[in-house]
């Protein structure tokens, strides 16, 4: 592996691998930015460029948000401390952050904080080159927060405001759910408003979205499609809270508006019927003007398929028309866990992100995850989430399983996560989970899955005592603390894993951990970029870190 230096300050690395299956691929090579002391209480994240910068982003709770370019040499080009006019800088703690994207070679931050208990959606834009603040707007405003929730089996009807890109341009669109129970007077038709943007940022439409008032007032918000400046798709559940058990009270609901178009079409999947806790992915494929959704449920009210269920639906994108669906099955997957895991039964991971491929064909990226809670005070130090063994299934365009493997890993969370939460991370989506800050391990957690033409990495950070030679996995101690991790790469093909040590083999009084949910993949240039951590004893030092594979 290469290892380049980029300035004062920067360290050699060793590469080591203990391969599984000898490749002839190319190692990755790897650029260090020059150190900087380790982040600390707030949020970080690391914007790809077209142009060949690299944005690193840091909500600070003092500062406001400090924003560092590095040039195509990975040099610091220029820093900036941001702090707005319509935001406030020193709130961290009541701010989540709604989207982070490169768009016309900008960084563009949807940040979101509550104002007197209303949420607030702001749109920042920072110029690429500079960072500096070059456009600054809300984007719209939600009734309080101070009311009675509606949720129908499980399934909350939705008060917040959400973000998506196309991920082939640079349009996106902006959802804004009212949630609530209705007020004397007020119409349900006009809860919801779909914005949709130009990568100039130029509202195209503003479009109100309704199912149908009478039989189901309230939505859910699950997910959310670009299609360019053409169409928006939309993944709701639909809920009434006042029909009878035997009713149908939740629905999945599919919708579209394209640009000509004066409102939305609908189509309801009427196997969703009662549904409880529906998770969904929505993905357009272009080569064959499909759409798929990916819907996750924790019960599906039948005891011929397994809770919980999972299924991939098929429609057509230009007239919403049902082709499929089709249960999500693991065969491969269990297969390969049992013959090289070491696994007895099946594999059980949940859903972390659908990834749809141009033809159709599909990939669909999986994790072993359960929630569990011990005795203490704070409700975030008693509920715990284990996020195990790595699932990866390949699925063709009718969603039958082509090949599957997995990955041993386990680390335990602070909170609780919700299936695909692996989709949400790559949007740049965040709140402040954890108030206190040892114990905000959440940057850290899960994984990151980055396809190239010849093969595919996957990157996690895992326990010391585990990448030792001889591990088992009965043997396979969870990571719990950042003082135990390690970052560990997989470089995967359907039939090979190959284990490598990216920027050393760790030791112990000596360590490399990164940032997952900072990072972020140019999948075009095969370049990743991370925040590295180096631990040496009781001393800890960041870098960005480059890796080109």
């Amino acid at each position: 592996m290469k290892i380049f230096r980029t300035g004062m300050g920067l360290f050699f690395l060793l590469f080591t691998s203990h391969s599984f299956a000898q490749t002839n691929t190319p190692a990755p090579s790897v650029q260090l930015s020059p150190t900087f002391p380790e982040p600390g209480e707030g949020f970080d994240k690391i914007v790809l460029l077209p142009g060949g910068n690299t944005c690193y982003l840091h909500f600070d709770k003092k500062q406001g948000i400090i924003a560092n370019i590095y040039n195509e040499q990975r040099a610091v080009a220029a820093t900036e401390v941001i702090r707005g006019k319509l935001w406030d800088a020193s709130n961290l703690n009541d701010t989540e952050i709604d989207g982070i994207y490169s768009i016309n070679n900008q960084v563009v931050i949807f940040l979101q904080q509550l104002v007197k208990f209303k949420p607030n959606l702001y749109r920042l834009v920072l110029d690429g080159s500079n960072g500096k603040l070059i456009q600054e707007d809300k984007l719209g405003e939600l009734p309080t927060v101070l009311h009675k929730d509606v949720m129908v089996q499980d399934n909350f009807a939705s008060h917040d405001f959400y973000v998506s890109k196309d991920p082939n341009s640079g349009y996106y669109a902006v959802a804004s759910f009212a949630g609530g129970e209705l007020q004397r007077r007020e119409s349900s038709a006009e809860r919801v408003q779909i914005l949709h943007f130009t990568p100039e940022h130029q509202l195209i439409r503003r479009s109100f979205y309704a199912v149908s008032e009478e039989n189901y007032p309230y939505l859910g918000y699950m997910d959310m499609a670009v299609q360019g400046g053409e169409k928006i798709y939309l993944a709701t559940v639909a809920l009434n809270n006042r029909r009878s058990l035997k009713d149908t009270s939740v629905v999945v609901v599919i919708s579209a508006i394209g640009k000509n178009d004066s409102s939305f079409t609908h189509t309801m999947l009427p196997y969703t019927a009662n549904f409880t806790d529906v998770h969904a992915s929505v993905q357009y494929a272009s080569a064959v003007n499909g759409l798929q959704v990916l819907l996750t449920t924790t019960d599906n009210q039948s005891a011929k398929t397994a809770v919980p269920g999972t299924y991939m639906n098929y429609l057509d994108a230009g007239t919403l028309a049902f082709k499929a669906n089709q249960l999500l099955a693991t065969d491969k997957i269990s297969a390969f866990a049992q013959q090289k895991m070491k696994y007895t039964g099946a594999y059980t991971g949940q859903p972390q992100a659908l990834i749809t491929h141009e033809d159709g064909s599909s990939t669909v990226l999986l994790e072993t995850m359960d929630q569990f809670t011990t005795p203490g005070s704070n409700a975030w130090n008693k509920t715990h989430t284990n996020m195990n063994d790595i699932g990866v299934s390949n699925i063709d365009a009718g969603g039958h399983e082509q090949s599957g493997y997995g990955l041993i890993k386990m680390q335990v969370a602070n909170g609780t996560y919700e299936p695909l939460y692996f989709h949400r991370k790559e949007k740049g989506q965040w709140f402040f989970r954890n108030r206190i800050q040892v114990l905000n391990t959440t940057p850290y957690l899960s994984y990151d899955y980055l396809p190239t033409s010849k093969a595919t990495y996957i990157i996690f950070n895992d326990y010391l005592a585990y990448l030792d030679q001889g591990g088992t996995y009965q043997d396979k101690k969870p990571l719990k603390y950042l003082t135990e991790a390690n970052a560990v790469c997989y470089r995967c093909t359907d039939v090979s894993q190959e284990r490598l040590f990216l920027f050393g083999t760790p030791e112990t009084f000596k360590g490399y951990y990164c940032m997952l949910g900072a990072s972020d993949y140019d999948e075009k240039k095969y370049t990743y970029a991370t925040i590295m951590i180096t631990r040496k004893g009781e001393e800890k030092k960041a870098c960005i870190a480059w890796v080109k594979f």
